[in-house]
């Protein structure tokens, strides 16, 4: 009998070699290679938790402002109630204002005829008699018209001048309106009889126009004070204390 003797691995080429392994072993991989993976196997994880806290952050800052702004809000009408209430108050203070100037302006323009009258007596020459006086206009534009007689045109003129240096009147204003001869009045009880003459003495008529000087009553207080009004003066001088003249 014949025997077949079959070697397979010759006829594919292969020469058996001893101590052949039955299995071939993995070749292992360098750690740069598996860099990529790892850095996004971190950025999966971490991008999520990033992102989570910008919008925590975002969301804290806008709640923040938010506050900030009611706050600013509140403030702004605490402030404007506050400047309203400066408004009303200062339209208060003006309106005082107001009411004392013009009250200082009615006591500063007052000059009393008692004190005006005894201007007159004083500057009045000796020669010189008032039989009236009178009054026109009213407020800052007051006219007297003062007329009697005098004793010669020198008295007449006296008189003139010294009403033109009375600061209770404006001199620009003070004039001699007419001057003319005229007999003096006399009263005789008895009858005069037929054959007996009377002279009579013959003085100057005259009428002189002024007017009132605008000069505060403040800055005539002395001149008033000196004229017994002292009920006018007391009040210009509280006024002039507190500031208001």
């Amino acid at each position: 009998m014949y025997s077949l003797d079959i070697n397979f691995l010759k006829d594919r080429g292969l020469t058996p070699t001893e101590n052949t392994p039955a299995t071939v072993a993995k070749t292992s991989q360098p750690i740069n290679t598996k860099i990529p993976i790892i850095a996004g196997a971190i950025a999966a994880v971490l991008l999520p938790a990033i992102t989570f806290i910008q919008v925590k952050s975002i969301e804290k800052q806008q709640a923040e402002a938010e506050q900030k702004i009611q706050e600013i809000d509140s403030e702004i009408a605490r402030i404007g109630n506050q400047n309203q209430t400066i408004k009303d108050m200062q339209a208060q203070i003006d309106a005082i204002n107001q009411e004392t100037r013009a009250l200082v302006t009615v006591f500063d323009q007052i000059k009393p005829w008692s004190a005006i009258l005894l201007e007159v007596g004083e500057r009045i020459p000796p020669g010189v008699q008032i039989d009236s006086i009178q009054q026109s206009g009213s407020g800052n534009n007051i006219q007297l018209t003062m007329a009697g007689i005098a004793r010669s045109y020198d008295d007449v003129n006296d008189f003139v001048l010294f009403m033109q240096r009375s600061p209770f009147f404006s001199g620009g204003q003070t004039k001699l309106d007419n001057a003319n001869l005229a007999n003096f009045a006399i009263d005789i009880e008895n009858e005069v009889p037929d054959d007996v003459a009377v002279n009579f003495a013959q003085g100057v008529k005259y009428r002189i126009t002024t007017r009132l000087s605008n000069v505060p009553a403040s800055q005539l207080m002395r001149e008033l004070e000196k004229k017994g009004s002292v009920g006018l003066v007391t009040r210009l001088k509280n006024l002039e204390r507190k500031g208001a003249i």
